[in-house]
């Protein structure tokens, strides 16, 4: 009895530090808390192939949970995972939504496991954000090993204004790049707000006729989207570049 039990944890511990790790189907690693952005909701630019890679000598049982997403609703993707193909997903679930994946001992996935948007947003002036985490499980259902967690984004250019439409609207800035401030004049008054590229408002603020000046020197270099919707109704936005 001794040694049974003495090997079941060996192999219980062999099981558990299997380590899972995730590429691009073009190589790329995907690591834990990376951001893909695509600016096209259609096939093929805005596939997102995943291989998942099994480092262990045992089999690894894998699924793949939808931890939420902004300005979208779930529907027009495709998340593909194991014998499972889904135009749906809910935030929360994991999927496959019965039997896990399975990735053979050294070994990896063939080349059909992906996820893809198709959805331009329920409002196409701001980004659409998916957050996916890739995980492990035991024989029994319990999460063992380590997970992969990573976002995929959505910006769509038919969503961002040029300057010349954006002083149509009452909105004129002084650049669209910039190290610490942000400096705009308006015409008209308006509300607008500033996004990261994960889809989180990091800004928002009225602003009335004349001249101002947002401070962005807390913000880290990257890309943003300034969205605004003036008192008449109108909307629109324009990437902002944080140096």
């Amino acid at each position: 009895m001794k040694k049974i039990f003495i090997a079941t944890v060996a192999l219980f511990s062999l099981v558990a530090s299997a380590q899972m790790s995730l590429k691009k189907l073009d190589g790329t690693p995907i690591n834990n808390g990376d951001v893909f952005t695509f600016d096209v909701a259609e096939e093929p630019g805005s596939y997102l192939g995943i291989k998942i890679y099994n480092d262990s000598s045992e089999p690894i049982n894998v699924k793949a949970q939808v931890v939420g997403f902004t300005n979208a609703d779930g529907t027009n993707v495709q998340l593909c995972l194991g014998d499972v193909c889904l135009a749906t997903i809910v935030a929360g679930n994991s999927y496959p939504p019965n039997f896990p994946a399975i990735i053979e001992g050294n070994s990896e996935n063939g080349n059909f496991d992906h996820f893809l948007n198709l959805n331009t947003g329920i409002d196409t002036n701001l980004p659409v954000t998916y957050s996916l985490r890739f995980y492990q499980l035991d024989g029994s259902g319990a999460e063992i090993g380590n997970s992969v967690s990573f976002s995929y984004h959505y910006v769509s250019p038919l969503g961002i204004s040029d300057f010349a439409q954006l002083a149509q609207s009452g909105v004129s800035l002084k650049s669209n790049i910039v190290a610490n401030e942000l400096e705009m004049t308006v015409t008209k008054n308006i509300q607008y707000s500033l996004y990261d590229v994960t889809g989180k408002s990091v800004l928002s603020q009225n602003a009335a006729i004349g001249n101002h000046t947002a401070d962005l020197s807390n913000l880290s270099s990257g890309t943003y989207i300034l969205s605004y919707q003036n008192k008449e109704g109108q909307t629109g936005s324009i990437r902002i570049i944080k140096k």
